[in-house]
């Protein structure tokens, strides 16, 4: 990364003018980190900044870390250290880290990294435009960690830009988790479940739909555990039913779920709201019972099974997707034989797969029983080659049939075809003319892959 000297705001040589500061922010991680991004970025734009278009052109560079397994953590050190020779560069430009690797390790990131000007927890995201305040002074490094910061202010619609609003739009309604199942850090970097009110969801969602956003996606670590932290107990499906006749929403999309808070209520507002897409994501994790118990996740799997056939018998055209592990402590080769069964059995749309890494402070991580690395990466192999096939086979059974697709844009496979996504949230490409972007278009599905669909337009 090479970067010229200077000042971190500087006269325009031609007009006189203090041009904008510029930020960068890099998103390690899931939706949620998204969405924080996406909020830290409207702060400091109301706050005078503007985005820059790299990192070389930016006077403010924030990593939003992930700290779920060890590989984002290791990413995040090696950014950090190409990072040094452009702080060194430009002394008066900031470096920042937020997230759930800076809740984990932030004194341990001040250490290794001592160029580094603020550390973020995830509870502080909200104040990012303060705190670059605070070190444009001269108050530096600042360290801000703990639970104190409310999560449940930290998306209103006040904080947001007045820009137009991205065709698809991540809205948070809970943060944290107080699942604690025995591999996960979630907890310990996010802390305990937070709803935020309806009303405010609304105001939000509202505000998206009247800058140019047609589909939202409800975010949490869990959001069907949406509203038990809240005076009047609202429900997840109660806010389903709440979002749907909004106009001008043409798609809801909702992520992550726990099974074990899948309810009837749900069910019913899947099947029967126009406006709820026809696709969940539901880990799974293990197919064994064993090794749910030693998860702690609170169900069998015989019951997650039985959760499938009800969603699969009142939703048609359901598309499931799931996180599955591999290789987590004590799992034998005949417990990871079973959940392969399972998993053809249940046949996934698709599987986020990985192979367990130990998360400090966590359950597991204490066990004695750690599967070798080699057999853990020679298992992940083959869930992953049981899981294409599977998801080959599911896509072939589509070939002929009709779909819904919301048009992005270009597609990146191929010049003269646009991208978009099917209700179910299967990519689809197709021909067509770029005008076509942001709407809604009937396809019919000729080829399938991995990755998604070809498709022809219908005419008319």
């Amino acid at each position: 990364m090479k970067t010229p000297p200077r000042q971190l705001a500087h006269n325009d040589a031609a007009t006189g003018a203090m041009p904008d500061p510029q930020f960068f922010i890099m998103t390690f991680g899931c939706q949620m980190n998204e969405a924080d991004s996406s909020l830290m970025a409207s702060l400091l734009e109301r706050a005078g900044w503007r985005e820059a278009d790299s990192s070389d052109a930016a006077d403010l560079i924030i990593l939003n870390t992930c700290s779920v397994r060890e590989r984002p953590e290791h990413k995040v050190y090696s950014t950090l250290g190409e990072l040094r020779a452009w702080k060194l560069s430009n002394p008066h430009a900031l470096l920042a880290v937020a997230g759930c690797m800076a809740q984990r390790a932030g004194e341990e990131i001040r250490r290794r990294a001592p160029h580094v000007d603020i550390v973020l927890g995830t509870r502080w995201f909200h104040r990012i435009h303060e705190l670059v305040d605070r070190v444009r002074s001269g108050d530096r490094p600042i360290v801000c960690l703990g639970m104190e910061g409310d999560p449940s202010t930290a998306r209103r619609p006040d904080a947001l830009g007045v820009a137009a609003a991205p065709l698809r739009a991540f809205v948070p309604i809970i943060r944290g988790c107080s699942n604690f199942c025995s591999y996960c850090i979630v907890p310990f970097v996010r802390g305990p479940e937070v709803s935020r009110p309806p009303d405010d969801i609304v105001r939000e969602v509202k505000s998206l739909l009247q800058r140019g956003t047609r589909e939202v996606t409800l975010l949490g670590q869990n959001v069907l555990a949406y509203g038990r932290d809240l005076a009047d107990k609202p429900t997840f499906a109660g806010l389903l039913r709440t979002l749907d006749p909004i106009p001008d929403l043409w798609r809801i999309r909702f992520t992550t779920c726990h099974p074990r808070d899948v309810t009837s209520h749900l069910i019913s507002a899947m099947a029967e709201l126009p406006t709820v897409c026809e696709h969940i994501h539901l880990p799974i994790q293990a197919g064994e019972d064993k090794l749910l118990e030693d998860m702690r996740r609170g169900y069998t799997a015989a019951e997650y099974l039985a959760i499938v056939e009800q969603l699969r018998g009142r939703v048609p055209g359901l598309a499931l997707t799931t996180d599955i592990m591999v290789g987590f402590p004590g799992e034998t080769e005949e417990q990871f034989e079973e959940s392969l069964r399972l998993y053809t059995r249940i046949e996934f749309d698709a599987a986020f797969t990985f192979a367990y890494s130990p998360r400090p402070g966590t359950e597991a991580e204490k066990r004695p029983d750690e599967i070798p690395r080699q057999t853990r990466l020679e298992r992940l192999q083959r869930l992953i080659d049981l899981q294409n096939h599977i998801t080959i086979a599911r896509n072939g059974r589509g070939v002929g049939e009709e779909a819904e697709v919301l048009v992005d844009g270009p597609a990146a496979r191929g010049d003269g075809l646009l991208a978009g996504r099917a209700r179910n949230n299967k990519q689809v490409i197709f021909p067509g003319d770029p005008a076509l972007a942001g709407s809604l278009l009937r396809v019919t599905l000729t080829e399938a892959h991995l990755w998604g669909f070809r498709s022809d337009p219908l005419s008319g």
